[in-house]
């Protein structure tokens, strides 16, 4: 997607089902652990990203609700490894 006037490369939203965890104490808890592994290593992401173009991404946490920071930011470096490689993956000719 073009950029129009926005500094950021990519936005992110999240995502907790209430189905999964019910208390909102604890879907609160779960998307401030997300937006702080995402803070920490968004820069490798905002590297492969074109300047002319913006991602969108939308996290839905499907894991337990007892899962640690440990957890999130390693799944969330796992989804930026993976963005980044079909990013800078280049065209079969």
């Amino acid at each position: 997607m073009p950029r129009n006037n926005e500094k950021s490369p990519v936005r992110i939203a999240i995502a907790v089902p209430k189905k999964r965890i019910r208390q909102a104490v604890g879907r609160n808890r779960i998307k401030r652990l997300i937006r702080e592994a995402w803070r920490l290593n968004k820069h490798e992401l905002y590297a492969a990203v074109s300047p002319e173009r913006q991602l969108h991404l939308f996290f839905i946490f499907t894991g337990p609700a007892n899962a640690g920071f440990a957890a999130m930011e390693k799944s969330i470096r796992s989804v930026i490894g993976t963005l980044s490689g079909k990013i800078n993956k280049k065209p079969d000719a």
